[in-house]
Formats: structure tokens, C-alpha cells, sequence
């Protein structure tokens, strides 16, 4: 543990400017603020019955509630889903991010926690692979879902069939079946541009890069296959393959009145770091109050990444940090050894609570 301190501190002493700069641009978007967030993990790969409860002026967690009949659990995979309720000025909002791996597991996990899919105002899909997506047809399928209700989507090339890995002979990896979300009669919305979500929460739009963060990515596409080629980028659509670059990942965040911004990174191929960055570019708002998702330091991510990641994360000051889905054990263990009272576990059918100031 000595050397990864040492390893720690010096990548911390080099990054430390860069985070801490003040923001120069003016926002992209007027971003709203609510009064309460309530971030309930419906997918995630860690499950427990022990959780505690515990509450600080900013911020309530609740577990899993004890399933009524001791024959159902919830389920945990690899993927990831949160759910967002939102409030402001007495207004509620429901918006669903991600769906997770499979339409059993999603739907069991609702189901558990008494939400109904005719609750939901909005959606967003962070990007276009199957451990994100895969729960969506299920959920369509229970013809519960409001009609109009809109569905965010980073760019077209979310639409792409993908390969495992980044070689052209991998073995498939899904695609978004768009004519069913069409049939359901989901208003949806492909858009690299930042977007207000429900009138209370936001995307980030197309994520750049502008920390030393540039994550790879364990997967391919291939253009033209489930996809319009004509809009997809034109380095791009002519290719029978390309490796994923992630291009089209979006970030979701809220402005919780007088705390800052609660950024939730569902996989961060971008880079979580740039994903704040981009959150904050967009909102104008500088504080940072919660970090929330996967953070990708998973391999083939290295250690080295693991510990930059942290140390860039530790100059931007978050009050709490959520890690989860792909963030991986070692940015887990050494966050929880240097932020020991800001790191929060992510549990299937766990609540975060955040309150305004």
C-alpha cells in the first residue's frame, strides 16, 4: 500500500491545477435546480440484506427494503440502471437511466420496489451496449410504459450492432431494437447536444476530452448494420467495422439547490473526470456534490489510471462519491482508504437522498 499512496500523491501533485480551474465558458443550457434527489439502484452487481441506514443534513441513505416473501430477491448482474425522483417547487419527476442487462432482472427489481413503469416520465440511455440497454425490450414489452414519454440517445451510432471485444470475428453484443421503442410509442430523442431532462435534471451531451483521461473500449461496431450510415460521423460511416470510442456516451446530472451537482457517469468510456468536467461546462455550476455510477477502471483499464482517476477526483472535492457497475476494485479500495467518509456503497435497491442546502 506504501508505493500506491507514493504512486497517488505524485499523480495528485500534477493534476491538482487542472480540476480546480475555474470555469471560463458560459453554460450551455439554464440549467434548473430541485429540492430532492432520490437515486434508487434498480441494477447493479453488488446485493445485500445488511445494509444501514444512515442520515447527514445533506444526504439520507436507505437499503434494500426486506423482500415480503422470503422466496424473492433482487437481482443483481453486470449492468447498471438507476432511477431518478426529482422535486422542485412540488413538482415530482421520474426519470429512468439505463435498463441493465435483462428484462427479468429490471422488471423483478421494479417490481420489489413497488415502482410502475407508467410512472416514468423520461429516459435516458447512456450508450449503446447490452449491459446498459438490454432490459429496455422487457420494459416496452409490458405496454405500460406512457406513450410519448421521451427516450434521450446520444447520437446514432448508439443504434449499431457491436461486437465483444475489438476484433472484427468477435462474437456479437445486441443492438437497440429502435422499431420496437418506435411501436411503443416512445418519443425518441437522438441528440449529441445537452438537453433538459423531465424539466429537472440534464444530459451532458457529447462528452470531450479535456482531462489526461482517454479510457479504451472493450468493444467494436459496425456501421451501417441496425444504424443510418449518412448519420453517423464521416470518419466513420463508411467502415464495415469500427472500434468503439464511445463517442455518444451521455452523462446525466441534477442541481441540487444550494449542494451542486449530483453528475451520474453510467459507464464513463469518456472518462467520469471529463464527464464532470462536461456537466459543469454545460450547467455553468462549478460545485460538484455527488459522483454516481461505473467509472470504467475496470480492464483493460490499468492501476495507474485507477490511481489518476482518483487523484483528479480528489481535487475536484465531491461531498460523495458513488462508485459502481465497471468502476472497479482498486479505485474502490484506494478511494475508500483516502475518502473514507465520502465513498458510498452502490447496492441493488439501495436510495441515496439528496437534499438541498
Amino acid at each position: 500500500m506504501d508505493l500506491d499512496r507514493r504512486s497517488l500523491l505524485a499523480i495528485g501533485g500534477a493534476f491538482l491545477a487542472l480540476p480546480g480551474a475555474a470555469l471560463s465558458a458560459a453554460p450551455l443550457l439554464a440549467v434548473p435546480s430541485v429540492d430532492r434527489l432520490k437515486l434508487t439502484v434498480l441494477i447493479d452487481s453488488t446485493t445485500s440484506v445488511f445494509g444501514a441506514a444512515f442520515s447527514r443534513p445533506d444526504i439520507d441513505v436507505v437499503p434494500p427494503p426486506i423482500t415480503k416473501d422470503y422466496h424473492t430477491a433482487f437481482a443483481g448482474q453486470w449492468g447498471y440502471s438507476l432511477l431518478a425522483t426529482s422535486s422542485a417547487a412540488g413538482t415530482a419527476r421520474t426519470t429512468l437511466i439505463d435498463f441493465g442487462y435483462t428484462p427479468a432482472a429490471l422488471l423483478n427489481n421494479m417490481a420489489l420496489l413497488g415502482i410502475a413503469p407508467e410512472t416514468i416520465d423520461a429516459m435516458v440511455l447512456s450508450h449503446g451496449h447490452y449491459d446498459h440497454f438490454g432490459g429496455l425490450d422487457g420494459l416496452l414489452a409490458t405496454g405500460k410504459v406512457r406513450r410519448g414519454t421521451p427516450l434521450y440517445v446520444g447520437g446514432e451510432e448508439a443504434f449499431c450492432a457491436r461486437i465483444r471485444g475489438t476484433d472484427a470475428d468477435g462474437s456479437s453484443f445486441g443492438a437497440i431494437d429502435r422499431p420496437a421503442i418506435l411501436r411503443a410509442g416512445v418519443d425518441l430523442v437522438v441528440s449529441g447536444d445537452p438537453r433538459i431532462v423531465a424539466g429537472q435534471g440534464f444530459t451532458t451531451g457529447r462528452i470531450p476530452f479535456v482531462s489526461s483521461e482517454h479510457p479504451r473500449v472493450p468493444s467494436g461496431m459496425l456501421p451501417g448494420q441496425n444504424c443510418a450510415r449518412d448519420l453517423l460521423d464521416p470518419a466513420k460511416r463508411d467502415k464495415a467495422f469500427v472500434v468503439d470510442d464511445a463517442e455518444h456516451e451521455l452523462g446525466t446530472a441534477y442541481n441540487v439547490a444550494g449542494r451542486g451537482l449530483v453528475v451520474i457517469g453510467s459507464c464513463s468510456h469518456r472518462g467520469i473526470i471529463n464527464t464532470v468536467r462536461r456537466a459543469q461546462a454545460v450547467s455553468g455550476i462549478d460545485k460538484v456534490h455527488a459522483i454516481v455510477g461505473g467509472f470504467h477502471l475496470v480492464p483493460p483499464q490499468t492501476r495507474e489510471q485507477a490511481f489518476e482517476t482518483l487523484a483528479l477526483m480528489q481535487a475536484i472535492n465531491p461531498d460523495y462519491i458513488i462508485p459502481g457497475h465497471c468502476t472497479g476494485e482498486t479505485f474502490i479500495a484506494a478511494a475508500l482508504a483516502a475518502m473514507p467518509n465520502k465513498v458510498i456503497q452502490s447496492i441493488v435497491g439501495s436510495s441515496y437522498i439528496f437534499k438541498a442546502a
